[in-house]
C-alpha cells in the first residue's frame, strides 16, 4: 500500500550526498529540471570588419581629430592584432588615406591634423598589442608625437606666410582686445597672460600629443578584449614608475628658467624651452601621481562612490593646485609605493626604469 514505485507520482531525491535537494525539493515544481541558459559567446570581428572600422576611423579623424585617436585605436588592433608587418600597414593605409580625403573634401580641419589623429592611434595602439609600452617608452613616444605635430603645424604656418608664434600672440591680442579694455585690472591680467602664454604655448601641442597616445590605448584595450587578443602579463597601472633620465629633464627645465635672464639675447628662446619643458614634465609626473592615487585606492579598498569621489577631488586639486603633479614628483624620492627599484625589468617584472 506504501510502495509508490511503479505509480506516477514524482519521487524526492535520494542522493545523500546532497541533501539539500531533499529539503529545497518541495519549493520546486514536481517533475521539472531547472534550465539556467548558457552566456553569449562573442565571436571575434572577421577581418574585413576590421577594414570598415579602419577607414570609419580615418574619416572621422578628418571630421573631428580630437577623439579619431581612440577609433583608429581601436581599428588598427583590430585589424592588425598580433598578425605581423602586412597587417599593420594595410591599417595604417586604411587609416590615413581616408583621413586625408575627407579632410579636403569636407574641410572640417586640416590635413596635417588628421594625420597625425591617425599616427597618434597607430603608435600608441601598436606599443600596447606588442607589450612594449613601459613608462620611459610612453614619455619618449608622447615627445616625438608632440614634436611632430608641433613641426608640421609650423610648417603649414610659414607655407601661408606667418608663424605659430604670430598666430598665438594674435589671438590673445583679440581676445585682449575684446575683453581687456573694459578695466585697467583686466588689461594687466592679459599683459601678464600674454607672457606666459609667450613662453608655454608649445606645451598645447605635447597635451594634444598626450591625449591622443592615451585614447589610443584605450581603444587598443577595448579591442583587444573583443578579439580576445592574448597579450601577455601586463604591468598594472599602479606600478607606474617614470624613469630617472626624467627627472634629469626636470631639473634641466628648472635651471634653464633660473637662468634665462643670465643671456639677454636668447632669454625668449631659453625661457621657452624651458618652460615648454617644464609643462610637459607635468604630464608625466601627473600621471605617476594618478598611479600613487589607484594604489592608494587599491590597497585601502577604496571602490565604488567613494572611490570615485576621491578621484574627482584630486582632478580637481590637480588642474588648480598640481596636487597629483607633485605627488608625483615627490613619489621619486619618497617611493610611496615601496616600488623595488633599480632592478633590471622583463615583461614579467613591474620595475620598468627604462
Amino acid at each position: 500500500m506504501n510502495d509508490q514505485t511503479g505509480n506516477k507520482v514524482p519521487q524526492l531525491p535520494q542522493d545523500p550526498r546532497r541533501p539539500e535537494d531533499v529539503r529545497g525539493a518541495g519549493n520546486a515544481p514536481q517533475g521539472m529540471t531547472p534550465y539556467t541558459p548558457a552566456a553569449p559567446v562573442i565571436k571575434p570581428l572577421p577581418f574585413w570588419a576590421g577594414i570598415v572600422w579602419c577607414v570609419a576611423a580615418g574619416a572621422c579623424a578628418g571630421l573631428s581629430p580630437l577623439i579619431a585617436p581612440l577609433f583608429a585605436g581601436f581599428g588598427f588592433a583590430l585589424l592588425a592584432g598580433n598578425r605581423g608587418a602586412r597587417e599593420s600597414a594595410l591599417a595604417s593605409v586604411c587609416l590615413i588615406l581616408p583621413a586625408i580625403a575627407t579632410s579636403l573634401l569636407f574641410k572640417a580641419t586640416g590635413y596635417e591634423d588628421s594625420v597625425f589623429a591617425c599616427i597618434a592611434g597607430i603608435v600608441g595602439a601598436d606599443l600596447y598589442l606588442r607589450n612594449k609600452l613601459t613608462p620611459g617608452t610612453a614619455c619618449m613616444a608622447v615627445a616625438v608625437l608632440g614634436t611632430v605635430l608641433l613641426v608640421s603645424s609650423e610648417l603649414v604656418a610659414r607655407a601661408m606666410g606667418t608663424s605659430m608664434a604670430t598666430l598665438v600672440d594674435g589671438v590673445l591680442a583679440s581676445y585682449q582686445e575684446a575683453f581687456g579694455a573694459t578695466s585697467m585690472d583686466m588689461r594687466l591680467v592679459f599683459e601678464q597672460m600674454r607672457g606666459i602664454v609667450a613662453a608655454i604655448w608649445p606645451t598645447a601641442f605635447y597635451m594634444i600629443a598626450f591625449c591622443g597616445f592615451v585614447l589610443a590605448q584605450l581603444g587598443a584595450f577595448v579591442a583587444a578584449k573583443r578579439q580576445r587578443i592574448d597579450l601577455g602579463i601586463r604591468v598594472p597601472f599602479t606600478q607606474f614608475d617614470l624613469p630617472l633620465w626624467v627627472v634629469a629633464l626636470l631639473i634641466v627645465a628648472l635651471v634653464l628658467l633660473a637662468f634665462s635672464r643670465a643671456l639677454p639675447a636668447f632669454e625668449g628662446i631659453i625661457t621657452m624651452v624651458g618652460g615648454t619643458l617644464l609643462g610637459t614634465l607635468r604630464l608625466a609626473f601627473a600621471t605617476q601621481g594618478f598611479a600613487c592615487l589607484s594604489w592608494f585606492r587599491s590597497t585601502k579598498h577604496l571602490r565604488g562612490i567613494i572611490g570615485l569621489i576621491i578621484t574627482v577631488v584630486a582632478a580637481y586639486l590637480e588642474f588648480n593646485l598640481f596636487v597629483l603633479t607633485i605627488v608625483g614628483i615627490l613619489d621619486v624620492w619618497v617611493n610611496f609605493r615601496r616600488l623595488p627599484r633599480g632592478v633590471k625589468v622583463t615583461v614579467q617584472d613591474s620595475t620598468d626604469r627604462s
